[in-house]
Order: C-alpha cells, then sequence, then structure tokens
C-alpha cells in the first residue's frame, strides 16, 4: 500500500464514479481500477460497492477512507514543517502553451522578484490539479464550474470571463455586436459539455432540441484547435477560454445570456512565503485589471 493507492481510493469516493476521479486525477480508470484492486488484495477485504448512485465505500471502506485521510493530512503537515518554508526562494510554476492568465502575472513577478528561482512545469492543460496535490508544482492555474473538484489543494479566485461564441471574420453572424442562442442555430455549433454548468447546458438544450447542428465535444484538451477548425468553417465555438479570446483569426462575440466561467490559482496550503507573495501578487493584478475596465 502506498500514497498513490490511497489518494486514488479518496478520489474515487469523493467523486462516486471511477470516470470522474479519473479526470481528476488525470490517469485512466482502468489503471485506477488495477490500483484498488491492488489495494483490496493487500487489505484483503472489499472497499468499495457499487450502488444506483454509482460508486460507494463498504464499511471496511469507509474505515479506510477516514484513515487514509487522516495518514495523508498528517503526513502534509510534518513536511511543511520540515521544508522551513521562510527559506524556500523557489517557486514551481504550471506552464502549458494554452495557459494565458498566469503569463503576464509571472512576467511582472520575475522582474519585481529577481531572486526567486522560477522553475516552469510543463504540463497538459488538465493535470494542474494532480501535480499541485502530488508536490510536483507550487502553482497552477484552474477553472471552475459547478461543483469545483480541488481535492487537498486550495484555491484562490482570479478573473471571471464571460462566454462568448467564435467563428470566422467573414461568417455571416460576424457583423452581429452580440448573439443570442437562436441566432446560431443555422450554423455548426461545438460545446463542451463538462466545461459547462448544469443551467448553461440546460438552455442550449431547450433552443438546440432536435436540432442536428449542435455538436457535443469531450476532448477537452483541444478546445484551442477547435477553436482553430472555426477559421476555415461555418462553424461556431461557443466558449470561455482566454487563449482562444487571443486568437486573432477569429471573431469573438458576445453571448446574450450573460454567462460567465471563473478562473483561479490552485495551490497547496500552506505554502511558502514565495507561493503566498505570487499569489497575493497575481490576486492584486487582476483587481487592478477590472478596476481599469
Amino acid at each position: 500500500m502506498d500514497q498513490e493507492q490511497m489518494r486514488i481510493f479518496i478520489s474515487v469516493i469523493d467523486h462516486g464514479s471511477f470516470s470522474k476521479a479519473s479526470e481528476q486525477y488525470y490517469i485512466s480508470k482502468q489503471a485506477m481500477l488495477k490500483q484498488i484492486a491492488r489495494l483490496e488484495e493487500e487489505i484483503g477485504a472489499p472497499l468499495l460497492k457499487r450502488s444506483k448512485r454509482g460508486i460507494a465505500p463498504t464499511k471496511a471502506g469507509m474505515v479506510f477512507y477516514s484513515g487514509a485521510k487522516k495518514i495523508l493530512h498528517e503526513e502534509e503537515i510534518l513536511f511543511n514543517k520540515c521544508r522551513k518554508p521562510n527559506q524556500v526562494k523557489a517557486l514551481r510554476l504550471g506552464s502549458i502553451e494554452y495557459e494565458v492568465l498566469l503569463n503576464p502575472v509571472t512576467a511582472i513577478f520575475e522582474k519585481k522578484y529577481p531572486e526567486v528561482d522560477i522553475q516552469r512545469i510543463v504540463h497538459p492543460n488538465h493535470s494542474a490539479e494532480w501535480r499541485v496535490q502530488h508536490n510536483i508544482m507550487d502553482v497552477g492555474e484552474t477553472s471552475v464550474s459547478d461543483n469545483p473538484s480541488i481535492g487537498h489543494s486550495s484555491y484562490t479566485r482570479l478573473t471571471t470571463m464571460p462566454y462568448g461564441a467564435a467563428m470566422r471574420k467573414n461568417h455571416p453572424l460576424a457583423k452581429k455586436k452580440i448573439i443570442t442562442l437562436k441566432d446560431l442555430l443555422s450554423y455548426p455549433v461545438f460545446i463542451y459539455p463538462k466545461m459547462l454548468k448544469r443551467e448553461y447546458l440546460k438552455e442550449i438544450e431547450i433552443v438546440f432540441k432536435g436540432n442536428t447542428n449542435l455538436i457535443e465535444r469531450d476532448d477537452i484538451d483541444n478546445q484551442v484547435g477547435a477553436a482553430y477548425e472555426c477559421t476555415n468553417s461555418d462553424s461556431i465555438l461557443i466558449f470561455a477560454n482566454p487563449f482562444v479570446q487571443s486568437i486573432e483569426e477569429l471573431k469573438k462575440i458576445p453571448l446574450a445570456t450573460g454567462w460567465t466561467r471563473e478562473y483561479g490559482i490552485i495551490y497547496k496550503a500552506p505554502c511558502s512565503d514565495v507561493v503566498q507573495n505570487y499569489i497575493n501578487f497575481a490576486v492584486q493584478y487582476y483587481a487592478d485589471l477590472t478596476s481599469e475596465s
């Protein structure tokens, strides 16, 4: 039994399913099943059972769940005491091609604090949570919908972004200043259900009921690719992605829905003075942007 197995088990219980846990944990469902099977074999008792609501712990599973959380929490407290956070002068930042919210913050922070050793940890779009939880990096960028899954990490809100419709610049709808969902009915429309709040998705489904132009996509890490698909077709992407907003080849028009998506910074607490300083810096940066607008 190791930390990885305990964290996987806790994640499955917290999410109520292997599929949801695998999305947050960034490993496959099959890999999770193998780890749980090994754990049950070592303990000598079943830890999980299936119910109408999904995955649920057995009596032994509940005992193990509580104990594992306690062990990991106490271990983290011990590690943090030993790290002497005030002496840490390094900052491990999440870095992906399309992570644009923290880029301007980091650029200014580097100039103001040249003594800080900033290390960029390259990772796929949706693995920041996993890497922060496992102490691979200190800070990452994330977004939240209905139920933010931050696990054992901490989260601080930075900003919100309104939803819009992205399309080629000579699209028939490109001259509009604002777009309703009904305006989109005649064109192929890409949406990412996992990135939409339930209430937003319900509104879309009501308007597009029976309309085959609505295309639900699940390649979340390819949202930018989906956006570029719209540059040479009549397709439209419903988005609230900062990088998509920056693509010059696209016309971006606000949706009349008033929908927004929240973005923030993820980290582990307690943290070093350097990490806390960066968080405060990022919060102030976006607070200043809001006041200027």
